[in-house]
């Protein structure tokens, strides 16, 4: 009953895991192709000023893209971790027994767990410390603070991607 209890809550908790990196990955592309198309705007007003037409670029074009890539960033990188899609440099482990590299695979899994809770867990205390100093964007005037909170559930969902691919590894 137990260990059947235990895969049922695994499956769940591997569903769950997919979801969220598949849901934040889809909000960071809608993201970035709006951030793309702003900027095809931008050019084109800055095309139109040049010929004379009564347009213009957008003078934050800059600063909101620059604040709003990590955010991105962050929200694709559960996906890449759910996939195993991330870069892997397997000259040594390549000749390791299966079941040494399948624990490998479990410990790095385990640590990026771990690494990526106190990045969050950091950005958070930064977010905090943006909020209390009231910084702003130079152009927009935007609080700061919100591009730290935009990056938060992406890094805290990588860690239990990590986490839950890391559970299911020992499973194996």
């Amino acid at each position: 009953m137990g260990l059947a209890l235990g895969r049922r809550a695994g499956r769940i908790a591997g569903a769950v895991a997919e979801a969220v990196a598949v849901g934040l990955a889809g909000l960071g592309g809608a993201a970035l192709l709006g951030l793309a198309g702003l900027v095809c705007l931008s050019a084109l007003g800055a095309a139109g000023m040049k010929a004379g037409l009564p347009v213009a670029p957008f003078g934050f074009t800059y600063e909101l893209i620059e604040a709003s890539l990590p955010a991105i960033v962050f929200c694709c990188l559960p996906l890449v971790q759910w996939r195993g899609a991330q870069a892997e440099v397997a000259l040594f482990t390549d000749r390791l027994p299966v079941p040494v590299r399948r624990w490998l695979g479990v410990l790095w899994q385990a640590l990026v767990a771990v690494l990526m809770a106190v990045i969050a867990w950091r950005l958070g205390l930064g977010m905090g410390a943006k909020m209390r100093a009231g910084v702003s964007t130079f152009t927009l005037g935007w609080p700061l603070w919100w591009f730290y909170a935009a990056c938060l559930p992406g890094a805290w969902a990588m860690s239990g991607v990590a986490l839950v691919r890391a559970v299911q590894g020992a499973r194996r």
